[in-house]
């Protein structure tokens, strides 16, 4: 790499008076193609689009040793080129003379303070969009593209969550260029308005008097596809999960079935990396089936045994077993963390009684639940049917010195 510097400047309508100077000595321009046509682009510079093949051509177009510019909307550094550009050539070598962002812009246009906004993007992203966190904000910016723009992203909402559907909100269209647009009414409104399907768009939830979804301990089965009644139900799922002692991090969630405690356990505290191990392929398409129907993005699945794919899973925090033997209970523990915990729960005595031998020195609690419920045996009358006892048992690594 050349010793000369890579400008790269971000456009708001315009550039600031140092950037403009700068850009005026340049040889080679490089941008999205809307950004070419900017009339302060000097008459002789080699303009470069930003496509498809742009990753390639990028390294001898910055070591060429000319002059160049790098152009980009807002902020290089958010979900911008910026990050792109640091991978290729060493921060050393890179000046950024950055705009507002395009989430900023559109909060000075609609005059609302942003100091409390949660960001989202959903940028060259095809994962579904994480509706329980964006509606659950009071404030919330989502970043488009040109496959997801802010009408989508609205109308994806709304068929996630159909309560949404008259929550006030904004979108921002081209936001910085000549043919800004910014979009004001419901969730729904902007879901069906053609002007919200702009390829450069920012979709804001603003604050007012609905609640978004909420994710309680323990939803209903019927929240979640599962096998022949084969899954933890609410109230034990509940218990496991309040046990776990939830925290950012890595969860493993061993012989995951249909999914909910891990699924649950995602969506409750989003900064935990959830891995769901199932080794039966049919029930591995539920969990991602319900992953989806939640919209995480912090829950990845995995088809095999558990016992052989350990050692490619990241380190954990914490760890449920669904049932077990006593080999994966202790496997499990070894990878375990210092301070970690490790929840298993079992129905079959036999698996009972290994856990009750296992690891008796990191065991903190071992106990059973046992659910009634209230089954009409007759018009009026009522009886509380039990169902199968669960055990509990709940391991906890040393902290590290």
């Amino acid at each position: 790499m050349n010793g000369r510097k890579i400008e790269v400047i971000g456009w708001d309508n315009g550039f600031s008076g140092p950037a403009g100077k700068i850009l005026e000595q340049a040889q080679v321009v490089i941008g999205a193609p809307r950004l070419l046509t900017l009339p302060q682009i000097p008459a002789g510079a080699e303009k470069v689009p930003v496509d498809g093949k742009i990753a390639a051509r990028l390294p001898e177009l910055l070591q060429r040793g000319l002059p160049t510019v790098v152009l980009a909307t807002g902020d290089p550094l958010y979900y911008g080129i910026g990050t792109t550009l640091l991978r290729l050539v060493p921060p050393e070598q890179l000046n950024f003379h950055p705009a507002p962002t395009a989430f900023q812009r559109l909060f000075s246009l609609l005059g609302q303070p942003w100091e409390k906004v949660r960001l989202f993007s959903l940028h060259a992203r095809k994962t579904p969009a994480p509706y329980r966190p964006i509606l659950s904000s009071s404030l919330a910016a989502v970043y488009g593209d040109a496959q997801r723009p802010a009408g989508k992203i609205a109308a994806e909402l709304v068929g996630a969550f159909p309560e949404a559907a008259e929550r006030r909100a904004a979108a921002g269209c081209n936001l910085g260029l000549p043919e800004e647009t910014v979009i004001r009414g419901t969730l729904a409104e902007i879901a069906e308005n053609p002007a919200a399907s702009a390829s450069l768009s920012v979709l804001a939830l603003l604050p007012d008097a609905s609640s978004g979804p909420v994710l309680p301990l323990g939803l209903p089965d019927e929240t979640y596809e599962h096998h022949r009644n084969m899954i933890t139900h609410p109230e034990i799922r509940a218990v496991v999960l309040s046990k776990l002692k939830l925290t950012r991090g890595v969860l493993w969630d061993l012989g995951a079935g249909s999914g909910s405690v891990g699924i649950e356990a995602a969506g409750l505290c989003p900064e935990l990396q959830v891995f769901s191990v199932e080794k039966d392929p049919g029930r591995t398409g539920q969990i991602e089936a319900n992953v989806a129907r939640e919209g995480l993005t912090n829950v990845q699945v995995l088809q095999g045994k558990a016992g052989d794919l350990l050692g490619e899973l990241p380190v954990p925090d914490r760890i449920f077993i669904g049932g077990g033997g006593r080999e994966l209970l202790e496997q499990a523990f070894d990878r375990l963390a210092p301070g970690g915990i490790l929840v298993m729960t079992a129905v079959m005595l036999e698996t009972v009684a290994l856990m009750s031998r296992s690891l008796p020195d990191f065991r903190r609690e071992f106990l059973t639940l046992q659910i009634s419920r209230a089954e009409e045996i007759l018009p009026g009358g009522c009886m509380l049917r039990a169902e199968n006892p669960i055990t509990i048992g709940v391991w906890q690594k040393e902290s590290a010195r």
